[in-house]
């Protein structure tokens, strides 16, 4: 998951997506503009500092939209344990499986829906600030005005049935219930979804032509955005045409290296971190498994600690790790657990013991074999 994490909700991490440094300035200098152009009184820095807090309000509702989906999509029974807040809204990934079109368009739509209901309360108090005699009131009012007309534009740009925006996992779960085909409602999704994009690119390229150039290249960044997220669909439905009927035994590392507790970190980091071993090695005690090291936990160790700094120091304990795999589930169900665990891979076991390592670079080899097989580009 990438982005930087800021806090955790309801058991949810929250990670903000490194656009939003761009968007809090701009948001700072739009507010801070406007307050001093409509407040004489107001003095220029109390207005940059008005202007930021305006930003991080906008922020924290835009996190309330995330959050709705990530509550939404928990009581369906998804296992939900981090959000990524991006520039508009996290946009749905064409991975997220809900069970039902119900639950799908539940999840689509609690974003929205939530950004509508802040948007109008925000704009409401707003009002009874623009009606005081008091400067500062009316400062606040300006302020919320501003964050409740942002929070109604995000709940209307949401919608637009584009995927991966929420409007277009709405389309999904329609055409899914019509059909009772979750691809078909996948790829209509993609199709409306790359239309609407070029739409956008259009408009943009006519305000562009009608001599509002920062507002056109908006727009039709926005379309390309759109466009390109789109078609993103067409790649995962052959990712999920691959996949299937694969199990997790066919998939995992080949080669199964083990490695002591009691091994320091230079005698094999530096084989992991360049590719020479797998990335997620088992750690074995009297051949029992014990726990995981990966990349990730050798790069939290500076290289001049490696021969003082024993695996078990850094090792994933095997109580921490998620129930392990089984070599005969299904290689669809393996890949959402490793994408949820967050680690470099998972354990492979059957009633003879530890069978091997499902990692992401075992899954793309195997997937690129099958891909060769058909004839297929990935």
């Amino acid at each position: 998951m990438n982005g930087v994490p800021v806090a955790r909700l309801f058991g949810i991490e929250i990670r903000l997506h490194l656009s939003w440094i761009f968007i809090i300035a701009i948001i700072t200098v739009t507010v801070g503009g406007r307050l001093g152009s409509l407040e004489q009184s107001t003095d220029g820095s109390l207005a940059w500092v008005i202007g930021a807090v305006a930003a991080l309000g906008f922020l924290g509702t835009v996190v309330a939209h995330e959050l709705a989906h990530a509550l939404v999509s928990r009581r369906a029974g998804m296992p939900i344990e981090g959000i990524t807040v991006h520039f508009i809204g996290s946009p749905a990934t064409v991975d997220v499986r809900a069970a039902t079109p119900r639950s799908e368009a539940a999840i689509a739509l609690a974003g929205p829906l939530t950004s509508l209901v802040l948007g109008v309360v925000l704009i409401a108090i707003a009002f009874v600030g623009f009606a005081s005699e008091i400067a500062a009131l009316r400062i606040v009012g300006d302020v919320l005005f501003i964050i409740g007309a942002l929070d109604i534009v995000l709940a209307g740009v949401s919608i637009v049935p584009a995927f991966p925006l929420d409007g277009g996992r709405v389309v999904r779960a329609i055409v899914w219930a019509r059909t009772g085909s979750e691809i078909r409602g996948a790829r209509s999704a993609g199709r409306v979804g790359r239309v609407v994009g070029w739409i956008l690119v259009s408009v943009g390229l006519a305000v562009i032509l009608a001599g509002e150039t920062v507002d056109g290249l908006m727009i039709g960044l926005i379309g390309w955005f759109l466009g390109a997220s789109a078609r993103s669909v067409d790649r995962w439905l052959l990712l999920d045409g691959l996949i299937k009927g694969v199990r997790v035994g066919e998939a995992m590392e080949p080669t199964l290296e083990t490695i002591s507790p009691q091994l320091t970190l230079d005698t094999f980091a530096g084989q992991v971190l360049d590719g020479t071993l797998g990335p997620a090695l088992p750690v074995v005690r009297d051949d029992i498994l014990v726990g995981l090291v990966g990349a990730l936990q050798l790069r939290g160790v500076p290289q001049r600690e490696w021969p003082s700094t024993r695996t078990a120091d850094v090792m994933i304990d095997v109580a921490d790790l998620p129930p392990p795999l089984g070599p005969d589930e299904s290689l669809s169900d393996g890949l959402e657990r490793l994408r949820a665990s967050r680690l470099d891979g998972l354990p492979v076991l059957d009633n003879s013991g530890l069978r091997g390592v499902l990692t992401r670079r075992s899954i793309a080899v195997a997937l690129r074999a099958r891909a060769d097989l058909r004839g297929v580009t990935l």
